[in-house]
């Protein structure tokens, strides 16, 4: 089955419902900032500082799509520890007509850890 791109179309912040912009996760610049971020079709991408807020936003909108903070599929998500941003409770989630099933939200951390479980049982062998 072909899908139509972009899978989201957009993202925007409910600002009414923000009490503070000094308090975490609003006191962040890329968050402070945020009006409405449109996605391209194919591909968008976050650059900015360490501690900008590419993280946090990208986190907030995997969460507001249905994924687990900890990464991985809809189907498979992790209890957190507790230190998720309550952003993804203030995004507004413009989604395209025709949406995947399922899907995988790719963290640096996550990664780290199956890579590392891949590893000690010797799938990456000389690769890793």
């Amino acid at each position: 089955m072909k899908y139509e791109k972009p899978f989201l179309i957009q993202a925007s912040l409910k600002r009414d419902r923000v009490e503070s912009y000094d308090r975490y996760p609003f006191s962040i610049p890329a968050v402070r900032a945020l009006d409405r971020l449109t996605f391209h079709r194919d591909v968008t991408f976050l650059v900015g500082e360490n501690g900008s807020g590419k993280s946090t936003l990208i986190e907030a909108l995997a969460l507001a799509l249905g994924f687990g903070a900890q990464g991985g599929t809809k189907n498979v998500q992790l209890e957190s520890a507790g230190d998720i941003s309550p952003l993804h409770e203030y995004l507004a989630l413009v989604r395209g007509p025709a949406q995947p099933r399922d899907g995988y939200f790719l963290r640096a951390e996550s990664f780290y850890n199956v890579a590392t479980y891949m590893d000690e049982v010797g799938y990456l062998g000389e690769y890793g």
